[in-house]
Parts: C-alpha cells; structure tokens; sequence
C-alpha cells in the first residue's frame, strides 16, 4: 500500500509514556475539543481571558464555520476514498501504564475507527487552529502563526505515533484543509458563505458517499450554519461583560443537552439532522438571549 511508508511502525514503537502523552494531545484536534473551542470563543468574545483582544462576534463566528467546514470535507472524502487504517489502529498499546478506571476513556482516546484518508484530526486541526491564529489579535502574527503550526503539527505527530494513520493520510489532511482554509478566508471572507461552502460539500457528499449519521450530521450543522447567520448574523449584538457568563451558561446547558440526546439514543440519521442543525442554530443565536437577560437583571 502506496500510503504505508514505514513510519507509523516506527513511532508506535516508542516508550509506553510517550504514547500515552500523545493521546492526551490527539485531543486538541478532536471534534469535542475543537467544537468546544470555537463554540467558547463565539460566545466569549472579547471577555475570553487572555486571548479576547480583537474577537469580534463575526471573527469567531467564522471560527464555527471553518468547524464546519472541516467536518463536511472529512465525512465526504473518508467516504469517497473509502481507505482503511494502519492494521491494530483500533487497538490502545500500552493501557497497562494506567488505573483501570482510566483504561476505558484512554482506548477511546488513542484508537480510531472507520476510514483513515485523509485524517479527521489533521484536517479539524489545521482548520479550526489556523482559523484561531487568524481571529486572535494576541501578539504579532508571526507569533500566532508559530504557535498554531507546533500544535497542528503535534496532532499530526500523534495520529502517528498512536498507529491510528498513515503519513499520507496526515499530509493529505493537512493539505485539504490548508486549501480550504485559503479558500475560505482570502475568497469567501463571511461566515455566511463559508457556512454555504460547507453545506455543497456536505451535499456533495450525500450524494456520492449515501446517507449515514455523519453525513446527516455534517449536512445540518452546515445548512443551519447558512441559514441562521443569513437571516440573523446582523442582528446578534457583541458581547458584553455581563452578557457573555448568561450565554455561556445557556450554551452549555442547551448544546450539552443535545449532544446528550444525539449520542445518548439511537437516532436515524434524519434525526441527526434535524439534531445537528438545532444545536448549531442555538450555538449561533444564544447570544442573542443572553444579551436580552443581561439587560434585564
């Protein structure tokens, strides 16, 4: 296989601790963690604690839809391409080293499942974190850009060094996503046309992958994305100091509620949907509420 070139045997050789090391920093690619990021930052603003200067409600708004963006292109190729992982990517090494208690949330974080091309977290990360380097306004740009590539590329280094990817699938990633992350902020410019360029890919991906939970997933994130900030982006006021711990607190309630449901039942993937699309609407528009109680008490 053109994609096994020798190095993920290599780095899933190395000491038990550094490997459990690298699945903790696999996380800062992970969806939850990504999802978290972007979602706190929208809702923070300005008042996010150390990294506020500069965040305006439409810059981190782009950070939700280059989130969804990355989701769309990585449910629609893993489908098209349709390539497996590295042999035992399913597999925790090393589990050993920690308290059983642990065991079980340690296999979740360093095994992957289904299709390995391109890698999810390759693609979340360059995304969603050369997303944040370009919306902060924290140092020079040279020192974000920095600080976003020793991270993305940690992510990467991990996918292989957990076995979890071949080097292609990591480069291919990487690519992708750099592609799209130019696209979207030299070209496209608004969190309403990158939200619309995250529904043709999520549709394009319908089509030619068929129907399943994540397709459906990344469809309604991507539709709802569009669809709200079209009709109400103008209106969602910029945070205020009181404003933002109402919504933060409404955001965690409400989206945590949701993806308790999603993930907690056995939804169809019309539910899926129906249930991505709610909670991105929510995750754009609690502002709006939050700001409304503010004022009020």
């Amino acid at each position: 296989m053109i994609r096994a070139v020798g190095v993920t045997e290599v780095l899933s050789a190395l000491p038990g601790a550094v490997v459990v090391l690298f699945a903790l920093i696999t996380q800062l690619g992970d969806f939850w963690f990504t999802f978290l990021a972007c979602g706190l930052l929208y809702w923070l603003g300005p008042w996010t604690p150390k990294l506020g200067r500069g965040l305006t409600r439409d810059r981190t708004a782009m950070l939700v839809a280059l989130l969804a963006v990355a989701v769309a292109l990585v449910v629609s190729l893993k489908g098209v391409f349709a390539l497996p992982r590295p042999p035992g990517a399913g597999t925790a090494t090393h589990a050993e080293l920690l308290p059983a208690a642990l065991r079980g949330v340690y296999e979740s974080m360093a095994t992957g499942e289904g299709f390995g091309f391109p890698s999810g977290h390759a693609t979340l990360s360059l995304l969603v974190w050369g997303g944040i380097a370009w919306a902060l306004r924290v140092g020079t740009r040279r020192q974000r850009a920095a600080v976003a590539a020793t991270i993305i590329a940690l992510i990467g280094l991990s996918r292989l060094v957990l076995g979890v990817h071949y080097l292609a699938d990591i480069l291919a990633g990487f690519a992708i996503a750099g592609a799209a992350l130019a696209l979207a902020l030299g070209a496209l410019k608004t969190p309403e046309r990158v939200f619309g360029f995250a529904a043709v890919i999520a549709v394009a991906g319908l089509f030619v992958t068929g129907v399943s939970r994540n397709s459906a997933g990344a469809l309604g994130v991507a539709v709802a994305g569009a669809v709200v900030w079209a009709l109400l982006g103008d209106s969602i006021p910029e945070p205020t100091r009181h404003g933002v711990g109402i919504t933060a607190l409404l955001g965690v309630v409400s989206v945590g509620t949701l993806l308790g449901v999603t993930f907690g039942l056995d939804p169809t993937p019309v539910a899926v949907t129906l249930l991505a699309g709610v909670g991105t609407g929510v995750l754009l528009t609690l502002p709006l509420a939050g700001e409304q109680l503010a004022e009020k008490y």
